[in-house]
């Protein structure tokens, strides 16, 4: 499983920003996140951690912690081959 400081440093170079980001960060005070970043996301969390998430709990998530639960219950809900 991925840990917290590893995504944030994976979303942080996903969106090519200087910001702050934390968990608790709300995704529309983000500059630079859109739909495009949105697909961007799903496209990083399947190369970088093998996770295959559904489009639309990327549209439910609010706050950077959101993000980050998705990429924890699909982890954890992966089955090794």
């Amino acid at each position: 499983m991925v840990s917290q400081e590893q995504f944030l440093a994976d979303l942080k170079e996903l969106l090519s920003t200087n910001e702050d980001i934390n968990m608790d960060v709300d995704l529309l005070e983000i500059d630079c996140w859109d739909s495009f970043s949105a697909v961007s996301f799903l496209a990083m969390i399947y190369e970088k951690y093998g996770i295959d998430a559904e489009p639309y709990t990327i549209a439910e998530a609010v706050f950077v912690e959101d993000l980050y639960n998705i990429v924890k219950r699909a982890g954890s809900n992966r089955t090794e081959p």
